[in-house]
């Protein structure tokens, strides 16, 4: 475990104990910088249903998109929706969806294969499973990050009925003097990096002036300054301290 706390620029403590296990190996960082921390849990965390295939050239779709908002707007903004989805999955080892369990939260879709792309390429416009989207049910059932896994499997089944909820993408500028006032978390098998608290500072400042578009615990973030989707690219950006800082944002709730 390697524990970096950067109090100020002039002054760094460092400590750095090792704990490595046969066949495993786990490499944990928490990083404060300024009033961000960075909790960096680089532990496979990741169920894979079904081999993965190539993955295509163009960018993934996401959550339903809102128009870019500054800081300091306030109007009402959609809300996530929920939907469900009837797979045929008869003859199919598994319903083709690839689930990231890294966040304790709740489950989110990391990649479509299978089933859930034949469903995709059958189904009406506007019901299509997209990555991000989060798994609430499976055949009517409440279902976690733990139990996700065993839920999603078809062996002797014809039907399976997902529960998704689709996030909403949304676009802030935030602008300085001020602390962010967020801590982010994510996992080497993340498929995006995730807001693990909010504290005081620009993101509850932009919730109170925004309540329909505010952020929430575990909300994930996918663009920061110009980089999207992926982890360490979007970390970078955080550290880099920059001023405006734009975040895109999945909201959940």
């Amino acid at each position: 475990r390697l524990n970096l706390l950067a109090a100020s620029k002039a002054e760094t403590v460092l400590q750095a104990p090792y704990l490595r296990k046969e066949m495993f190996a786990c490499c944990c960082t928490d990083v404060v910088e300024g009033d961000l921390m960075f909790q960096d849990n680089l532990v496979t965390a990741e169920a894979v249903l079904r081999p993965s295939q190539p993955k295509q050239a163009e960018e993934p779709a996401v959550g339903d998109k809102e128009a870019p908002a500054a800081a300091g707007a306030v109007e009402a903004g959609p809300a996530a929706r929920i939907f469900e989805v009837d797979l045929d999955v008869e003859n199919e080892d598994t319903c083709g969806i690839v689930a990231d369990i890294s966040c304790d939260a709740f489950p989110i879709i990391k990649e479509i294969t299978g089933a859930a792309r034949a469903w995709n390429n059958a189904c009406l416009m506007g019901q299509e499973i997209k990555v991000f989207d989060r798994i609430l049910k499976v055949d009517g059932e409440a279902v976690t990050s733990s139990n996700v896994v065993d839920k999603l499997e078809t062996k002797d089944l014809r039907k399976l009925k997902l529960t998704l909820k689709r996030p909403v993408e949304t676009e802030v500028v935030l602008k300085k003097p001020g602390q962010i006032g967020i801590t982010i978390n994510y996992k080497n098998s993340s498929a995006a990096i995730w807001m693990a608290t909010l504290h005081e500072g620009l993101t509850m400042d932009w919730n109170a002036q925004n309540p329909d578009k505010a952020f929430a615990e575990n909300d994930r973030i996918i663009g920061v300054n110009g980089a999207k989707n992926e982890c360490r690219a979007c970390v970078d950006k955080l550290r880099e301290n920059g001023d405006p800082i734009i975040l895109t944002v999945l909201r959940y709730s």
